[in-house]
């Protein structure tokens, strides 16, 4: 049995003269919570927009859930759930009213709605509203509930805690948590990097529209970009290290950013007056920010 649910290969979209995505490939098995992580403009809507059909590549290939896009786009679309980015809805409907025409279309029973409802804190006057009259983060918990109450093999989700209190956004992760448990495969773009460290197994960095990193959460911390303090005894000018970028430099603190081996580094700092250095563990930021220095020297 097959268990790739998504396989993108020399994905390539141009506007007029102007690069949406380039030469991107990757493949998310069944089962993963697979981050797609870039600021914004970088290119995550327009390869989600591809993957759904909703707009036609320039070139490469695309298969979700066995199926070819654009060819079979709609048939991976009735075994999706799909949340875009700005989730509006339909503005004249009410929150229940919406639901009941998700429901009627997807041909869905409602007890997980109903489930989801609750989980989110959705009260009865929150489903009596007109949609345009919603404040953007009940729209967007809306948006969650239409894109996971029919049980989806494969939820899709552009920025999905976009303007979701602490609260709400920890629902979102325990729903992600649950959906994967049920045998669905998640694919979400974010630029909100502790909730990629949080759920998801693999990431990939995307750059200008172009993938630059494709790893495990874990391989990626794992890569040897570390944060480095040092404390000199006195001030001593701006100092450049070996294989480390100077991030930041008052009086006698600096603080640096260090790819590859350290030996070198400690052997010139053997000969500063250094009062103390400390090597605290890298976060997804630190590393996500390393690839995109290092994209950018390339």
């Amino acid at each position: 049995m097959d268990n790739t649910v998504i396989s993108v290969d020399r994905l390539t979209k141009y506007y007029g003269r102007t690069v949406g995505v380039k030469d991107v490939s990757f493949a998310v098995e069944r089962g993963e919570i697979f981050g797609f992580l870039g600021p914004n403009g970088a290119g995550k809507t327009t390869t989600i927009r591809l993957l759904l059909g909703l707009i036609r590549a320039t070139s490469g290939t695309i298969s979700v859930l066995g199926q070819p896009v654009p060819a079979g786009s709609l048939a991976a679309r009735k075994r999706c759930g799909y949340l875009p980015g700005d989730f509006e809805g339909y503005a004249h409907l009410t929150a229940a009213e919406f639901l009941r025409f998700a429901a009627e279309l997807r041909g869905a029973e409602t007890p997980a709605q109903r489930e989801l409802l609750e989980q989110f804190r959705f009260s009865q006057a929150d489903l009596g509203r007109k949609i345009k009259h919603l404040s953007h983060g009940t729209r967007q918990k809306l948006g969650i509930v239409q894109a996971f109450f029919h049980r989806p093999e494969l939820a899709i989700l552009d920025e999905p805690t976009g303007g979701l209190d602490p609260l709400m956004q920890e629902a979102f992760y325990e729903l992600l948590r649950r959906a994967q448990d049920d045998g669905c495969t998640v694919f979400f773009s974010s630029h909100v990097l502790p909730e990629v460290e949080k759920t998801c197994h693999r990431v990939a960095i995307i750059r200008e529209g172009e993938v630059v990193a494709l790893e495990t959460l874990d391989a990626l911390k794992q890569r040897r970009f570390r944060r480095l303090s040092v404390t000199y005894r006195e001030p001593v000018g701006r100092v450049e290290l070996p294989g480390a970028t100077l991030v930041k430099q008052e009086g006698k603190l600096a603080e640096y950013l260090v790819e590859g081996e350290i030996a070198p580094l400690l052997q010139a700092l053997s000969g500063l007056p250094v009062a103390d250095i400390v090597f605290p563990e890298a976060d997804l930021e630190e590393v996500f920010m390393a690839y995109y220095r290092r994209s950018e020297r390339a």
